[in-house]
């Protein structure tokens, strides 16, 4: 893979890091119970417009970049990464369906949180080795360590949503740091060659 292609997929990964990050925590903030203060679901949404902004700077960045050239084989492993990509995508959104489905019809749905915590992390492993990146691991133990902790050392039940939305957004927000300081690193080098 290509250097620009390396950090444009970074800067994928990390604007994907930031919006699922607003949705854990728009969903901690909002199972907070805060009816008097409905404005707390838009502080992960403020959070997020942050980190955007600062991504589209970086990618102009990258745009401007010279094109790298690009081997078939180099073709062949992106097209199966984006295949294996989809199909463990694809899983995920059916585990999560049938996962909600069955907490809400069984009246438990405590157990949500938990549930798509670990499934998430899953899917993580699942693109660590596909999609060559061995640093999903990282995101994938933490957030199905945050599900496993949460159910054991928190008691109220009703804090789970909380505990786990809003640990989650740190994780995923802390791992679209890491994309970004890779981004940048590659970038201050290059320039420093020119």
């Amino acid at each position: 893979m290509s250097t620009k292609q390396r950090l444009t997929q970074a800067l994928g990964g990390a604007l994907v890091f930031a919006t699922f990050g607003c949705a854990w925590g728009a969903y901690g903030m909002y199972s907070l119970g805060r009816t008097d203060r409905p404005w707390l679901v838009g502080v992960p949404l403020a959070i997020t417009l942050v980190l955007v902004v600062l991504m589209t700077r970086l990618q102009r960045r990258v745009e401007a970049l010279p094109p790298d050239p690009v081997t078939p084989e180099a073709e062949q492993r992106e097209a199966r990464g984006r295949k294996i990509f989809t199909i463990v995508n694809a899983a995920q959104g059916i585990a999560i369906f049938i996962a909600v489905q069955l907490w809400y019809n069984l009246h438990r749905p405590e157990y949500l949180a938990p549930t798509i915590a670990v499934i998430v992390g899953l899917h993580f492993f699942a693109l660590a080795g596909p999609m060559d990146l061995p640093s999903h691991r990282i995101p994938g133990a933490l957030l199905l360590l945050l599900a496993l902790v949460t159910m054991i050392a928190v008691p109220s039940h009703q804090m789970w949503a909380v505990v786990i939305g809003l640990g989650n957004a740190l994780i995923l927000w802390g791992c679209y740091a890491l994309r970004l300081r890779e981004v940048l690193s590659v970038l201050i080098q290059s320039a420093r060659l020119r």
